[in-house]
């Protein structure tokens, strides 16, 4: 495509750009574009979860599975959680909260794909109970010397 017609393209996508972008950085926003489009319908693609390993802190990201009753899987991507939501989530543990603290967790660690894992009853709380577990500690000791 010339510069032109990627202009358009980015118009009727509703990316904004400038009079400046390349066409390789405009080709580059349409792309990126078209990815978070998918990822909001549940398609989930191998560049999709490249670029959030990217993007993330670790390198890593988290898979989450739940089967629904005739054995399908429901799958969606959580990023690692930062202090404040690791903060919050225990809070939430340490009053028994074992569900709330797993909501807490997949809410706002969510990345994308198939949306039942936040809303559908049993399909969401079992996701949720899963997420908790996203929270990982070290082997530490303590005591007086």
């Amino acid at each position: 495509m010339n510069r032109q017609e990627l202009r358009d393209k980015c118009r009727e996508m509703g990316i904004p750009f400038t009079s400046k972008d390349t066409n390789n950085q405009l080709t580059e926003k349409i792309r990126l574009k078209k990815m978070k489009n998918e990822t909001k319908e549940g398609n989930i693609t191998a560049e999709q979860i490249a670029e959030w390993k990217k993007k993330s802190p670790t390198g890593k990201i988290h898979r989450l599975a739940v089967k629904d009753k005739d054995g399908n899987s429901i799958v969606g991507y959580l990023k690692p959680p930062g202090r404040e939501i690791k903060a919050t989530a225990l809070s939430m543990f340490s009053q028994h909260k074992l569900l709330e603290c797993g909501e807490f967790i997949r809410d706002n660690c969510w990345l994308g794909g198939d949306e039942r894992l936040k809303i559908k009853g049993d399909i969401a709380d079992s996701a949720a109970i899963k997420a908790s577990g996203i929270v990982e500690f070290l082997e530490a000791e303590l005591g007086e010397v």
